[in-house]
């Protein structure tokens, strides 16, 4: 059964799904030659690699996933990390490193994922996350309980409802998938919030709608930081630019050299 799930899914899939059954890391599951899987961890085994293959996303399944070296507790109510959202947090750390504490705004915060990992690198900044969804701003309270960290959680759509308030930085993991190609997905993404990846029919209303009105919550020289699909950076810089809110505008490739993060800075 092994070898069938490294063809599905790719050993790195079935090294994790190993390490949960047999409760281990992955050096032991290579050092230590007496590990076997007794009847119930066969079980739990055979009963994992049944839900992978009708497509269920493994992290999914053993309800947790990895992101920004931290383990985020995940299921059907939010998005799955993705290792390219590490970028955009690694440059929302690098454009804060000069304040002492920062105050941000995570919009649409699903897992928490982002907040907690930016309330973990930068322990002096203060966060609030929104997210219209209460189903996910449950989980990513428990996220930040997980690692004792202080986030202000609020069920809002984008600013709707949030306190006139500057921050520092404002950053966002919007949905940007077009409708059109909601169906045309990877069958393991039907399994995630279809309410996480709808951007509407060009994917971009999220970013219209942000753009529109963020200038209104970032003090003079604060920074806008989001997350792109393919192809779409180039669209969201000529928003930022055509409003005249917005310069020293930036877009950061990712490990497959996919433009992935734009980032604008307030006009002082």
């Amino acid at each position: 059964m092994s070898n069938e799930l490294s063809q599905k899914s790719g050993v790195n899939e079935a090294e994790l799904v190993l390490t949960h059954v047999l409760n281990c890391d992955r050096l032991s599951l290579y050092l230590n030659k007496d590990s076997k899987l007794d009847k119930d961890k066969s079980a739990l085994f055979s009963s994992i690699l049944k839900r992978r293959i009708k497509g269920q996303p493994v992290q999914y399944i053993l309800g947790s996933s990895e992101f920004m070296g931290l383990k985020f507790k995940v299921d059907k109510r939010v998005l799955i990390p993705r290792p390219e959202t590490e970028i955009l947090v690694e440059a929302a750390i690098e454009g804060l490193k000069n304040i002492e504490k920062p105050d941000v705004l995570d919009i649409g915060t699903g897992s928490g994922c982002i907040a907690v990992s930016l309330a973990k690198n930068i322990p002096n900044c203060k966060i609030m996350a929104t997210d219209i969804s209460p189903e996910a701003l449950e989980l990513a309270g428990q996220n930040a309980d997980l690692y004792r960290v202080k986030i202000e959680f609020l069920r809002s759509d984008l600013f709707a409802g949030l306190r006139l308030k500057e921050f520092d930085l404002i950053i966002s993991n919007p949905p940007y998938v077009p409708t059109r190609e909601l169906k045309s997905l990877a069958r393991e993404i039907s399994f995630e919030p279809v309410l996480a990846l709808d951007g509407g029919s060009d994917g971009l209303d999220f970013y219209r709608r942000i753009i529109s009105q963020a200038s209104g919550y970032l003090k003079k020289g604060g920074l806008l930081v989001f997350e792109v699909g393919i192809n779409q950076a180039g669209q969201v810089k000529d928003m930022l630019e055509t409003g005249e809110k917005f310069d020293d505008l930036r877009i950061i490739k990712d490990y497959n050299n996919i433009q992935r993060v734009v980032i604008a800075r307030r006009i002082i």
